[in-house]
């Protein structure tokens, strides 16, 4: 292989790794990852209640109520307290909405649950694309 073909290839190698350290230290981008995580959880534990499989139904409630508490701990009002305050109230209606649907069997709270991450998850995509 020649140096100018070794040369292309280290610097297309850097570039990918370059775009790959870039977003996975950007913010935006890990909250896109994570509502889109979150969401298949989420559908799958729809899956799981909807068969009366209540430990894993459980486990994946779990998993994405904890998140959302992690979300909450997270939330700093100092930069922006209104934001803030209706993204808290929207993680805590979240984490409800799944608790109720899973003691009621409710697949319709599931269903809103679903759609409000769906909704945050576009939101934060969105939010990454302008800023």
């Amino acid at each position: 292989m020649s140096y100018a073909t070794q040369s292309s290839v280290v610097a297309r190698a850097y570039s990918a790794y370059s775009q790959v350290q870039n977003e996975a230290a950007d913010p935006r981008h890990m909250l896109v990852v994570l509502f889109d995580g979150l969401l298949r959880v989420l559908q799958e534990g729809r899956r799981h209640l909807a068969a009366g499989q209540f430990e894993t139904w459980a486990d994946c409630s779990n998993r994405v109520r904890r998140a959302l508490s992690e979300l909450i701990l997270a939330l700093d009002d100092e930069h922006s307290p209104e934001l803030c305050g209706s993204l808290r109230a929207l993680y805590v209606y979240i984490q409800r909405l799944i608790t109720e649907a899973g003691l009621e069997e409710d697949m319709d709270k599931l269903q809103e649950a679903i759609d409000l991450m769906a909704q945050l998850g576009s939101a934060w995509r969105e939010a990454k694309s302008i800023c």
